[in-house]
């Protein structure tokens, strides 16, 4: 990702306004890497200021996916953080710039949740996740939104 990935001006652009990267070596930091469950590397964490995990990409990305999936880490951590349009705004965001992609699925998902959490309404979360499974019927965010029948 140091060649091609974190030079890209668009990925540079991002982390600076959203984020403040530290960068840890592995070899030289086994015991912080243990706290954080790095067990593969490229590993980027989105945490807070107290340490705890919102969202975690593990491998390589292109620019592009590696953008989407910031932004997700950033559209979860405002969730976590109860700022519910705020993460719902930045999901948007994500099915809009990366429509068709895994990325483009997941931001669906988690826009429902966004929107549901925030005015307590159940057809805003089914609206996007029946937008979900009409546009990514396959992949396993779509297969989330199924609630298995009582027996």
């Amino acid at each position: 990702m140091d060649t091609v990935t974190y030079p890209d001006p668009r990925v540079a652009e991002f982390i600076e306004q959203h984020f403040a990267p530290v960068r840890v070596v592995i070899r030289e930091n086994r015991e912080l890497a243990d706290e954080y469950l790095v067990s593969w590397t490229p590993n980027v964490v989105v945490a807070d200021d107290r340490g705890r995990v919102h969202y975690r990409e593990e491998g390589y990305l292109l620019p592009e996916d590696f953008l989407a999936r910031l932004s997700l880490g950033l559209g979860k951590f405002l969730l976590d953080r109860n700022q519910f349009a705020d993460a719902a705004h930045r999901f948007e965001e994500v099915t809009q710039r990366h429509p068709g992609t895994e990325a483009g699925a997941e931001a669906l998902y988690w826009l429902g949740v966004a929107h549901f959490k925030e005015s307590h309404d159940a057809s805003q979360l089914k609206a996007s996740w029946n937008q979900l499974v009409q546009d990514y019927p396959e992949s396993e965010w779509a297969r989330r939104t199924k609630i298995p029948a009582k027996r």
